[in-house]
């Protein structure tokens, strides 16, 4: 087995188990599996369980995050690795920079619909994202990304519906909207961050 296959069985195994606790999760708290929502805290670094009366940890962000990116970094397309101790561990990033809090602080930018896995280079690497916006085309990569999780039936489908709309056209409203928002707010208006492709693009 080549490394690249041992690293991406590696994380599979950590995927299965999140995606099991996220329906786990919504047992515990009598709700069917797709009524499931969770949020991002960013400190621990876990997806929470929200139902009225509290908010519990479900998993750890990484792995819920990597079977639909599929191994591979969002930005540059690098294998990345959920395992802990791997030199390729993921990073997490907001695509849109916490900045766009300042347009409007009810947009989820803690949000499942505004997270990516992001290898080392690309989030804060010599020539990384940091708090720059990305291009066009990487908003474009976002938007099928979400897609392709919600017609995947995920268990965090219904999360993602309910963040940023439960269309087709509300969804790309709703990005396009908080791009522009942070072309103002983040200062972007001119050239915007693009990596140069390390491996073929998923989405």
């Amino acid at each position: 087995m080549r490394l690249g296959e041992q690293q991406q069985f590696a994380s599979l195994a950590q995927e299965t188990e999140s995606r099991w606790r996220l329906v786990e999760a919504a047992w515990e708290n009598n709700l069917p599996r797709n009524l499931m929502l969770v949020e991002y805290e960013e400190e621990s670094s876990v997806l929470m369980g929200i139902n009225a009366m509290r908010r519990t940890a479900v998993t750890s962000v990484r792995p819920a995050l990597n079977g639909y990116q599929k191994g591979c970094c969002f930005y540059c397309s690098r294998e990345i690795s959920v395992v802990f101790g791997s030199e390729e561990i993921a990073e997490v990033d907001h695509f849109f920079p916490h900045k766009l809090k300042q347009c409007d602080g009810r947009k989820p930018i803690d949000g499942i619909a505004n997270l990516v896995l992001a290898c080392q280079e690309c989030n804060r690497g010599e020539d990384g994202k940091f708090d720059r916006l990305p291009s066009i085309e990487l908003l474009e990569r976002l938007f099928n990304r979400n897609e392709y999780l919600i017609t995947s039936h995920h268990p965090l489908r219904e999360t993602l519906i309910s963040q940023i709309g439960n269309t087709t056209e509300k969804r790309q409203a709703y990005l396009q909207d908080a791009y522009n928002c942070s072309t103002i707010h983040v200062g972007a208006g001119g050239r915007k961050w693009q990596p140069k492709q390390q491996g073929v693009a998923i989405f």
